[in-house]
């Protein structure tokens, strides 16, 4: 275990934080972007702190469905958000000929997030630290428990249309602790829709989701909180 963990911060999260810090420090004046509402399809080893790949129980499994989100920026450095996920536990479940079968799978995290600038301390304008604390709740067969999760991201803007993150997050649900580092791209498109993409990579947990994003900034008066 220690041995896989070194591997995934020295091949994955050491090299993508190098990148992070060499990318132009002023590349956009404006920052992230915290007001949205996106769609995405995720194929993945643990969900919400649920991880049922080690787990004989289910069969070691793993997870394939649909994420909804939103996010609302509030003032500029405090925002809400918010995930529901509904979708299947492949192979999860026993049928009573002794076969696999799917299970579903649903859960949902809303948190609050403090999203302050590193122009702050005088470093880059267009990138801000971010932690996030969440509720979470999940359903599966035979669990059904709530819990918590606390998130921190690097987040920059790194032209008019593109933004990267790389952040951790830790989760505790039930009987359940769960690590994840997640590496993401958001890039726009045209009128505030963007492509989306995030990686996990722990452990030996990973997965993947691709989707879109609508940036309502615009919606608010050309501004991305309520309150400037």
């Amino acid at each position: 275990m220690a041995a896989s963990k070194s591997r995934i911060w020295k091949h994955c999260v050491l090299p993508t934080l190098a990148a992070f810090t060499l990318l132009p420090a002023n590349a956009w004046a404006d920052g992230p972007r915290y007001s949205f509402v996106g769609v995405s399809y995720a194929w993945t080893d643990s969900k919400f702190g649920v991880d049922p790949t080690g787990d004989e129980n289910f069969n070691n499994g793993d997870f394939e469905g649909v994420n909804l989100d939103l996010s609302l920026g509030i003032v500029s450095f405090l925002h809400l958000a918010g995930q529901y996920f509904d979708g299947d536990c492949n192979g999860c479940g026993t049928g009573s000929s002794g076969n696999n079968i799917d299970l579903d799978y649903s859960g949902y995290k809303l948190g609050l997030g403090f999203n302050p600038s590193l122009d702050l301390i005088g470093l880059d304008e267009s990138a801000d630290f971010v932690i996030r604390a969440n509720f979470v709740d999940v359903e599966l067969d035979t669990i059904d428990d709530d819990g918590w999760s606390v998130e921190a991201h690097l987040v920059k803007r790194i032209s008019e249309r593109g933004e990267v993150n790389i952040g951790y997050e830790y989760q505790d649900v039930g009987d359940v602790k769960n690590r994840d580092v997640v590496l993401g791209l958001s890039y726009e498109l045209f009128g505030g829709l963007a492509f989306t993409a995030r990686g996990i990579v722990f452990d030996d947990d990973t997965g993947f989701d691709l989707g879109v994003r609508w940036y309502f900034g615009e919606a608010l008066g050309g501004r991305d909180s309520l309150v400037r």
